[in-house]
């Protein structure tokens, strides 16, 4: 039977921590094979991510892409992640999106910051005040509960939205000076 994991449900259990060490472990299996299709409808876009490993299975990202959504308050991108067993092919679960975005995306980068940054790191810059920005200060923020947090983004109203859903988040006004 096909299991459908909300974004609700896939959050429950999951931590930054934990996702890092799998995601590290994930590293050292066979590389997987990857596939990108990509279709346009005017200014839509369908991209069809597939992705094999020998042994682990097969993972398909369908995601939608429609600029006009915002003006409409509906998300611009959207879609699913289509789980197939590996032995024979099956459906085996439909995973939200939206959740796929958050942990995979600031988990790959935060496991870089674990490998890479000083342990005492203490400011760290977002850039970018949208979807991803504010998994990344969630992430982050648990590796370095002691960092100062900065944000740039293209608009100000952007970052200053963003700073007040995230504790400790300072607005930066000149992205050159930060880096």
């Amino acid at each position: 039977m096909t299991e459908i994991i909300s974004f609700d449900e896939g959050q429950n259990g999951l931590d930054w921590l934990a996702l890092t060490d799998a995601l590290a472990q994930g590293h050292e299996r066979p590389k997987a094979n990857v596939e990108d299709v990509f279709m346009y409808r005017g200014k839509e876009t369908l991209l069809n991510r597939s992705a094999w490993i020998d042994g682990m299975g097969l993972a398909v990202k369908c995601a939608t892409i429609s600029p006009d959504n915002k003006a409409q308050g509906k998300p611009m991108v959207d879609g699913a992640v289509f789980l197939f067993s590996d032995d024979n092919g099956q459906l085996e679960a439909i995973v939200d999106f939206h959740l796929v975005t958050k942990w995979k995306t600031a988990g790959d980068s935060l496991l870089a910051a674990r490998r890479l940054a000083r342990p005492d790191s203490e400011n760290i810059l977002i850039v970018g005040a949208g979807t991803v920005g504010r998994s990344l200060w969630e992430a982050y923020s648990t590796v370095f509960p002691n960092a100062r947090f900065n944000v740039w983004n293209r608009s100000i109203e952007g970052a200053e939205r963003f700073a007040q859903g995230c504790e400790g988040v300072v607005v930066a006004s000149d992205l050159e000076s930060l880096l």
